[in-house]
């Protein structure tokens, strides 16, 4: 019996190979369709289409009575209510025929193919099995009665994940997908896809297909032939020739061959006759294939009466606003009506001798069906899009980049960006654990040398001219004056003197003011006399700055101090206590008063004076909690704060500015009031934000200062969120009220909530962050 199976399997193998090789060619190079791809396309005719579409709408509602057709649910048989295996085989020959068009006229590289294939199917399969066991467990625990023998709900995720693999039906496997039996026919069309992409867009097709043929198993193949006469049917030029009278006589043949086969239930006789042939047991393991023998005669009526009618032209035109929207609908139809009549039988669990049970249980699985399907058509297109961006690779660009300083999310952020436009990314590490060494999208990973300009000028050596990004303050400073050293690259970041401006707040504030810009109280003692002068008259509590941190480096290093970004006093004690540990060195921070409110961050990227792009967030938590580093953050509508954004670009335009900046402020919601905190004229610790809202800053900095092209931007998503895991922990550890618990856990579940580190499309420097963190926690 084994042999006879696998030897069903060959033939079937052996027909697909043989009916595909006259009819499918592959797309020519650039894109170009073959002639006979040009033929198929005059053949299909709007009334004949329209037709196509009645057909299909008939079919999903054949299908529906025919589950439907439940005793529990009606006591009486149900008309047209054993056709509904009938109507499977007539989706699978539309289907053939509808693939064999669409590769012919638009879906004729594998790119258009998936893309739109794999939307069609996920943006309705997905929540199709996802919805189903919800819906089987509180249909069973109102009225088991209706799902005793007619569902499973064992080993769950199993039956989950092989229906979105659509691996229930391979080889002798079939796992019901929950109720919803007719899944069954998807699990089989999506190979079909497969079988038929390999074929048309591989070179290797005959490997391809073969390797495919050996995953998915004989049952499947076995009604592949009937998913090829759809094929078939479309590209045999000789059926598109064929004249009126002609298609009359098929048409009447096929409908007279169609009646005489259901009358002597042929279905069931060549089932009963293969189950002789091959025994009980054998043909259990076939399943939903065990009636393909006569499913082949079935697909042939079903090919004779669409060639008639596609002949005759039916005269539809007047139902088309009646037909199409149907039609768009039968795909719903189909996937969603067996859990949903379960569920409201369940639900209303009425009386089967009573008509109105059955008419209300029917009327509102097709109100849900209607209302899912609405929200999964207009899901699919962006589907389609987000799918044809993660199958697509970008075209290769002519610039390589160099990343100094992928330790942190920052530089992981630039890499990935850059990686997934196309452009080779080199990236220089402090360490053998930093985030960007485990990207995919990094090229190739170097440890930092003591002299990282000779270190740069010898890969620059190596790789040819390239585009330089540098992400520490103090490493622009570094290669700011080695910029005649390293004559082949293109500097990401604004030179000496315009850093200069920035990195100075004095210089910065000096230039907000004349714009008009708020800036906070602000001292620059040069003596304790000066400090205890402005601990006086400051309003507390005030916070500490220094005005040139990169410039104090070195000098607090030598004097054994730590340099402290932002120092918060609450009083003029507590001021005075940490001016006085600065005495001994001469130079003494900012002071300047508090600002209450959330922070706000402006980002914009400057070119001759012009702003190319402009993006905003929100900061909704940080670290510290009184201000400091973004653990949380949510990107704004440029719609908000559009006067301090022109504000902003007006500063930066009176910073001459050139490349990317934010433009840090302290906004009030109570008082509408934003007073500006600093301009960082560098690629900014939410860039990962930015990046997957769709602002992608590094891309555009990379066009513009690398390439000197006009920047390609396109808007971003407002409301994006991003959490920076290590620290947003670190808050909650400090604050410990459950109020924040819960906010922490409920971000988790967010759908437009992301992370500065994990990114599924690239899990290692997460794994790579991991490890760090516990390994630090082992040593300490």
């Amino acid at each position: 019996m084994v042999r006879s199976t696998d030897a069903a399997s060959a033939r079937s193998l052996h027909t697909i190979r043989r009916l595909l090789r006259p009819l499918l060619r592959a797309p020519a190079p650039g894109g170009a369709r073959p002639a006979s791809h040009l033929n198929a396309e005059r053949t299909v005719n709007r009334p004949f289409s329209l037709y196509l579409d009645l057909v299909r709408v008939i079919s999903a509602l054949l299908v529906v009575q025919y589950h439907s057709n439940l005793r529990l649910l009606i006591s009486d048989k149900l008309p047209l209510s054993t056709h509904g295996h009938a109507a499977v085989i007539v989706f699978f020959v539309l289907s053939g025929y509808v693939i064999a068009h669409i590769t012919a006229t638009r879906e004729n590289t594998p790119l258009e193919y998936w893309s739109s294939r794999l939307a069609r199917i996920y943006s309705l399969a997905l929540p199709v099995v996802l919805l189903t066991p919800l819906l089987d467990q509180l249909g069973n625990a109102m009225a088991p009665q209706f799902y005793e023998g007619r569902t499973t709900h064992d080993l769950p995720w199993l039956r989950i994940l092989t229906s979105l693999a659509f691996l229930n039906e391979i080889w002798t496997q079939s796992i019901m997908s929950f109720s919803n039996v007719p899944y069954w026919s998807l699990c089989y069309e999506f190979w079909y896809y497969v079988l038929f992409a390999a074929f048309t867009f591989t070179r290797r097709r005959r490997l391809w297909c073969g390797a495919i043929a050996l995953l998915i198993g004989p049952k499947i193949l076995l009604l592949a032939p009937v998913w090829i006469t759809g094929v078939v049917l479309h590209r045999w030029n000789a059926l598109q020739r064929i004249g009126r009278r002609a298609g009359a006589a098929l048409l009447l043949a096929s409908c007279i061959a169609y009646a005489l086969f259901h009358r002597y239930g042929l279905t069931e006789a060549g089932s009963a006759w293969l189950r002789h042939v091959i025994g009980a047991h054998w043909h259990q393991q076939l399943a939903f294939s065990r009636y393909f023998i006569t499913d082949y005669l079935l697909a042939l009526i079903v090919a004779c009466h669409f060639t008639g009618m596609r002949a005759l032209a039916p005269p539809l035109e007047r139902f088309a606003p009646l037909i199409r929207p149907l039609a768009a609908c039968t795909f719903s139809i189909y996937l969603l009506h067996q859990p949903l009549i379960q569920f409201y039988a369940a639900l209303f669990n009425g009386d089967p001798s009573r008509p109105w049970f059955y008419a209300v249980t029917m009327l509102a699985v097709f109100a849900s069906v209607l209302a899912i399907g609405a929200v999964t058509e207009r899901q699919r297109h962006q589907w389609r899009l987000a799918i044809r961006t993660l199958l697509s690779s970008p075209a290769p660009q002519p610039l390589p980049a160099v990343v100094l300083g992928i330790d942190t999310p920052i530089g992981l952020a630039i890499i990935r960006d850059l990686g997934r436009h196309g452009v080779t990314v080199y990236g220089i590490a402090r360490g053998n654990g930093a985030l960007g060494l485990g990207s995919r999208y990094l090229h190739r990973g170097l440890l930092r040398e003591n002299d990282v300009v000779a270190q740069l000028r010898r890969l620059g050596g190596e790789i040819g001219p390239a585009a330089l990004f540098a992400i520490a303050e103090t490493d622009i400073v570094t290669l700011n004056k080695a910029r005649g050293q390293l004559p082949g690259y293109r500097f990401m970041f604004a030179d000496d003197e315009r850093m200069r401006h920035v990195l100075r707040k004095d210089l910065t504030y000096a230039a907000a003011a004349a714009i008009g810009i708020f800036v906070p109280r602000t001292w620059h003692p040069s003596s304790i006399e000066q400090g205890e002068q402005a601990a006086a008259q400051a309003r507390y509590p005030i916070v500490l700055k220094w005005a040139d941190p990169n410039a104090m480096i070195p000098l607090l290093r030598q004097a054994g101090l730590r340099l402290e970004k932002a120092e918060y006093c609450h009083d003029a004690p507590a001021l005075m206590a940490a001016l006085y540990r600065y005495q001994t060195l001469g130079h003494y921070p900012m002071v300047q008063e508090y600002c209450a409110g959330h922070g706000l961050g402006q980002f914009v990227l400057m070119k001759d004076g012009q702003a190319l792009y402009q993006f905003q967030h929100q900061r909704l938590h940080e670290w510290p909690p009184e201000g400091g580093t973004s653990t949380l953050c949510a990107a704004l509508p440029l719609s908000q704060h559009a006067v301090l954004m022109r504000r902003s670009v007006a500063l930066l335009k009176e910073l001459q500015w050139e490349g990317v900046a934010m433009v840090e402020y302290r906004y009030d919601p109570a008082t509408g009031r934003a007073a500006l905190m600093e301009v960082n004229g560098r690629f900014w610790g939410s860039l990962p934000l930015a990046c997957q809202a769709g602002a992608s800053f590094p891309w555009y900095c990379y066009q513009a200062l690398g390439l000197q092209v006009e920047v390609t931007a396109r808007p971003y998503a407002a409301g994006v969120r991003c959490r920076y895991m290590t620290a947003e922990t670190r808050r909650l550890l400090h604050l410990r009220t459950w109020r924040e618990l819960a906010a922490y856990l409920m971000e988790f579940a967010r759908p437009r909530s992301g992370y500065f580190v994990h990114d599924w499309r690239d899990p290692l420097p997460l794994w790579r962050d991991l490890r760090h963190s516990v390994l630090q926690r082992v040593k300490g």
